[in-house]
C-alpha cells in the first residue's frame, strides 16, 4: 500500500510542474461471466497471468457472475485460472491480447468431484473480434511488423494496411487531422509543419525496431478514442520480460545496389551511402516485478546534392550539364572572397547529410496484484542539408536557389532543417476492486525545430543572379533561415475511471493538454537583392551604385527594435461519459458524450494600425484578440454484434461526432520591402 501511495505522490509532483494531451489507447482487456449448472457465481478468483513477465492480474466475479480485468499489457501469451471453493479450477493458456481489444472469456465450472473425460481447449484469438470494437479500424502486430516487407521503416508503411489510407491521409481526411501517439505520449506535430514529427528531416520519429503494435483508427465510436477529425494511429513499444531478449541490426545501400541501365539510356552513376544502426536490449530488473525495454538507432545518408554539373570549354550546356558556366562562378566566388571576404561555398560536388538519432526507453514496474506503472522517454535528433527556398517574394520566379538546366546555386546558399524532441510520458494502471480501475497519464512533449545557415556569414544578404530573366546562380545567407525557430511544449493530463455494473460499463474521463509555441519567423531580414545580369551586380558592387532588379529587406518594427518572436498557446480540455452495455452475449451497445474546448492563449502582440484599417467589406481585425471559446458536443452510437454466435461473422458499426484541436497556424511579422 506504501508503494502506491508514493506512486501517486510521485504523479501528482509532476502534474504540478506539467500538464500530456489527448493519450489513446495503451492497454487491452480480459472479461467474460463464470457460471455453473444452477447459473452465475459470484466471488470466484480469477487470475490472468502474463506470461514473459509473470505478472498477474488478478479480481473476482461480482454478484451477477462478471468479471473485468481492464487495463492489460498488450500482447502474451497470457493463461488465466479460476478457481472457487468446491467446484473444479479451470486453466486457459495461449491467449494473445490486441491493443484495445475486449478479450472474452467465459467459464463454466463444474463440481470438484466430477469424473470428467479428457478435455481439448481452444483459446480463439482473432484481432478482429472484440466486443469493444464498434467502428472501422486496423490493428498491425508485431508478427505483420516482422514479415511484411517495409521500404522507409517507417510506420507509414503499415499504417498503409488500412484500405481507405492514402499515406496518412485516410478516410479522405487529410493527415493534419490526425492523432497520433506512442504509449499514449503526445507524437502530433500540431503547428503543422509536417505529417510526423521529424517529417521535414525525412527522418522517423521512432525505430520500427522498438514497436509492438499500431492501432488505426478511423472510426471508433468510444468517446475515450478522441482529440482528432481524421483518424487516431496509436502505437504501443515493447517491453522487457523475464528473459533478457536483445537485437544488433545493420542497413546499408549504395550506388553499387542500383542499376544504371534502361534499355539503350546509361544513367552515370552518382556515389552515395545510406546506413541505418541499430540495437534494441529488455530484460528484467527484478523478477516478476521490474522490467526494462531500450532501443537506439542511427541512420545516415550522404548523397550527391545534384547530379547536374556545370557546363565548361569541354561540355556544353544540355542534359546533366547546365547552362551555368564553371569558368565564370569560379570567377564570381573569387571577387566575393576578395572584395567582401565571403566564401559563397562551392557551385558543384557537394553532398547533403540526412542524419538523424533516436532512442526508445520503457521501464515497466507491477508494484501489485491491482497496480502497474510504466514510464517511456522517447528521443529524437535530426537534421537535413537543403537548396535555398524556390520561392521568392515578388520575383516570379520558380526555380531559384536549385540547380536545373539554367542555375548553379552556391552551396552557401542552402541550410540546415533540425527536428528534434524529448517525450515523456507515465502511466499508472489500478484495479481497487472487481467493480472500479483507473487509469491515469501525465506526460511532456519538448519539439525543437530550427534552422541553420549554410552560409559563412550571417551579415551577408542572399543574392539572385539572373539570366535572360532566368536565375543563373544564387549565394549568400538564405532567406528564411535568420532566426528560424519553433519551439513547442505540451503539457498532457489524462484520467479514465471505469466502474462495473451488472451488464453495464460505465466510463467516465478526462483528456487535457496545455500547448506552447514560440515561433520566430523574419523573411529577408538579412536582405534579398535580385540582379539581372553579372554585369549588373559587378557594377554595383564595384561603383557603390545599386542597379539591382529588386530588394527585399523585413525589419522589426517593435518599440526596442527587438526581434519579433511570436508566442501562442492553447489549453484544450475534454471530458466524457460513456455506457457500455452487454445487452445479451453477442450484441454490445455503446453510448456515450463527449465535451471538447479550446482556450487559446490570449496575451498576443497586437497592431493598432492594422487594427484600424477596414477592408472592403466594411469589417476590420484585431490580430491581438484570440479565437472565441467554444464547447464541441460529440455523442457517439456504436453497437457489436455477433450473429452467429461463434465468432465467424461480426457486424459493427455507429454513429457520432468527432472533433479534434485546429493545427495553430500564424503569421507573426512587420515587414517593408523595398
Amino acid at each position: 500500500m506504501k508503494s502506491i501511495v508514493k506512486v501517486y505522490l510521485l504523479l501528482i509532483a509532476f502534474i504540478a510542474v506539467s500538464f500530456s494531451g489527448y493519450s489513446q489507447e495503451t492497454t487491452s482487456e480480459i472479461q467474460g461471466l463464470i457460471s455453473n449448472a444452477e447459473g452465475p457465481i459470484p466471488f470466484v478468483t480469477v487470475i490472468a497471468t502474463h506470461q514473459p513477465t509473470g505478472t498477474k492480474y488478478g479480481t473476482t466475479t461480482r454478484e451477477d457472475g462478471r468479471y473485468n480485468l481492464p487495463n492489460l499489457k498488450i500482447g502474451g501469451p497470457y493463461s488465466i485460472d479460476v478457481s472457487f471453493v468446491g467446484l473444479k479450477p479451470e486453466h486457459r493458456d495461449g491467449i494473445t491480447l490486441y491493443l484495445g481489444q475486449t478479450f472474452k472469456q467465459n467459464f463454466e465450472l463444474t463440481n470438484d468431484v466430477t469424473q470428467v473425460g479428457e478435455v481439448a481447449v481452444i483459446a480463439f484469438n482473432d484481432k478482429a473480434f472484440s466486443s469493444s470494437r464498434t467502428g472501422s479500424q486496423e490493428l498491425i502486430t508485431r508478427t505483420q511488423v516482422d514479415r511484411l516487407p517495409t521500404i522507409n521503416r517507417s510506420i507509414q508503411d503499415f499504417v498503409k494496411l488500412e484500405p481507405t489510407s492514402n499515406g496518412l491521409n485516410i478516410g479522405g481526411r487529410s493527415n493534419q487531422y490526425n492523432n497520433m501517439t506512442v504509449d499514449g505520449a503526445n507524437f502530433n506535430n500540431s503547428f503543422g509543419l509536417s505529417s510526423i514529427l521529424g517529417g521535414q528531416t525525412s527522418a522517423q520519429p521512432i525505430s520500427l525496431e522498438a514497436i509492438e503494435q499500431i492501432q488505426v483508427n478511423v472510426s471508433p465510436y468510444d468517446v475515450k478514442q478522441g482529440g482528432f477529425a481524421g483518424t487516431g494511429v496509436n502505437t504501443v513499444t515493447k517491453s522487457g520480460t523475464n528473459t533478457f531478449k536483445g537485437s544488433i541490426y545493420q542497413y546499408s545501400r549504395n550506388e553499387n545496389y542500383l542499376g544504371y541501365n534502361a534499355g539503350p539510356t546509361t544513367v552515370v552513376k552518382t556515389p552515395f551511402d545510406y546506413s541505418i544502426k541499430g540495437f534494441s536490449l529488455g530484460g528484467p530488473i527484478i523478477k516478476d516485478k521490474l522490467f526494462f525495454f531500450v532501443s537506439g538507432e542511427q541512420s545516415r545518408q550522404d548523397a550527391p546534392a545534384t547530379s547536374m554539373l556545370p557546363s565548361d570549354a569541354t561540355h556544353t550546356a544540355g542534359g546533366n550539364y547546365s547552362q551555368a558556366n564553371a569558368d565564370t562562378l569560379t570567377a564570381l566566388s573569387n571577387f566575393l572572397k576578395s572584395k567582401y571576404g565571403y566564401d559563397p561555398g562551392s557551385f558543384q560536388g557537394y553532398s547533403f547529410r540526412t542524419y538523424s538519432d533516436k532512442i526508445t526507453a520503457k521501464l515497466d514496474w507491477t508494484i501489485n496484484s491491482k497496480n502497474t506503472f510504466t514510464l517511456k522517454y522517447n528521443y529524437l535528433k535530426s537534421f537535413a542539408d537543403q537548396f535555398a527556398s524556390t520561392s521568392r517574394p515578388g520575383s516570379g520566379q520558380t526555380t531559384g536557389g536549385q540547380p536545373g538546366t539554367y542555375s548553379m546555386p552556391f552551396y552557401g546558399s542552402g541550410y540546415v532543417i533540425n527536428n528534434n524532441f524529448n517525450i515523456f510520458i507515465a502511466e499508472l494502471n489500478t484495479r481497487f476492486n472487481n467493480k472500479l480501475s483507473n487509469k491515469l497519464q501525465v506526460g511532456y512533449t519538448a519539439l525543437r525545430d530550427f534552422r541553420t545557415p549554410h552560409s559563412g556569414s550571417e551579415t551577408f544578404p542572399l543574392v539572385d543572379i539572373l539570366n535572360n530573366g532566368n536565375i543563373y546562380t544564387t549565394f549568400g545567407y538564405e532567406m528564411y533561415t535568420y532566426n528560424n525557430k519553433l519551439n513547442t511544449d505540451v503539457y498532457q493530463l489524462n484520467d479514465i475511471l471505469t466502474y462495473y455494473k451488472g451488464a453495464h460499463e460505465f466510463t467516465v474521463g478526462t483528456q487535457n493538454s496545455i500547448k506552447k509555441y514560440q515561433n520566430a519567423f523574419a523573411p529577408g531580414y538579412q536582405g534579398v537583392y535580385q540582379f539581372n545580369s553579372l554585369t549588373d551586380f559587378y557594377n554595383s558592387a564595384k561603383n557603390g551604385t545599386l542597379n539591382a532588379k529588386s530588394y527585399y529587406l523585413q525589419y522589426s518594427a517593435l518599440p526596442n527594435g527587438e526581434f519579433p518572436w511570436a508566442n501562442a498557446g492553447s489549453t484544450e480540455l475534454s471530458q466524457f461519459i460513456q455506457d457500455k452495455w452487454k445487452v445479451s452475449n453477442d450484441f454490445t451497445v455503446t453510448v456515450g458524450l463527449r465535451l471538447d474546448e479550446t482556450l487559446y492563449k490570449q496575451v498576443m502582440t497586437d497592431n493598432p494600425d492594422f487594427d484600424a484599417l477596414q477592408f472592403k467589406d466594411g469589417s476590420s481585425y484585431n490580430i491581438g484578440k484570440a479565437p472565441m471559446n467554444n464547447v464541441i458536443i460529440s455523442p457517439r452510437l456504436g453497437f457489436n454484434w455477433n450473429p452467429m454466435g461463434d465468432k465467424t461473422l461480426q457486424v459493427r458499426g455507429g454513429t457520432g461526432i468527432f472533433a479534434g484541436p485546429p493545427p495553430i497556424w500564424f503569421f507573426h511579422q512587420k515587414q517593408s520591402s523595398i
